[in-house]
């Protein structure tokens, strides 16, 4: 009889501790979901940051930068050319902007919707070389074009738009592959955590 109360209360100490485990366990979980959701609800702060300042930069350019070939003689056809290149690379990248703001809902159901959008969203960027670069190089060979036509080659107006423009297309391309490689990189983080949070 003093054997079977020993067990017993050894057994009530055991599923007490199984308890006290599980109520642990359960509040970890808790804390892990929270930290990784506030991750990714700072990741894509980051990410609408980041496409935010490209928009403002793109608006920039579509309005400037048609308007200044055409001041410097340029044709007209180049001119509208250059003014639809860049407004449908602001386009894009306004939707993108659109489809980010749908993203702050990180409820158990919206995670495979989530995890959607997040590769979308990573596949375009990691593509968008294939159009960009074949698209920025002929455009950049009409320019030149367009300029030698316009005001030559050896006057100090063309030689110091030549110059500015060099560094200028140098420095939009270091710009440019580092916001890429920056949305790129916090789409993957994003899609990591999706994955852990679905396996909590």
């Amino acid at each position: 009889m003093e054997n079977n109360t020993i067990i017993s209360h050894e057994l009530e100490q055991m599923r007490s501790q199984i308890g006290m485990l599980k109520q642990k366990l359960e509040q970890q979980t808790i804390v892990n979901d929270r930290h990784i959701r506030n991750s990714m609800k700072s990741n894509i702060s980051d990410l609408n940051r980041t496409i935010r300042g490209t928009i403002i930069g793109g608006a920039f350019a579509v309005v400037f930068a048609p308007m200044t070939f055409h001041n410097q003689g340029c044709s007209p056809i180049f001119v509208i050319a250059t003014a639809v290149m860049l407004a449908v690379c602001l386009y894009l990248t306004v939707v993108q902007k659109i489809n980010l703001g749908k993203m702050m809902d990180f409820t158990q159901d919206n995670l495979v919707e989530t995890a959607k959008k997040i590769n979308k969203l990573r596949k375009h960027y990691k593509e968008w070389y294939k159009i960009a670069i074949p698209m920025l190089l002929v455009w950049t060979g009409w320019m030149i074009y367009e300029m030698v036509k316009a005001i030559g080659t050896e006057s100090p107006t063309a030689i110091g738009f030549y110059c500015g423009a060099g560094i200028g297309l140098i420095i939009g391309g270091i710009v440019g592959t580092y916001i890429n490689r920056k949305v790129v990189r916090k789409a993957n983080e994003i899609l990591s955590q999706i994955e852990e949070l679905q396996q909590l």
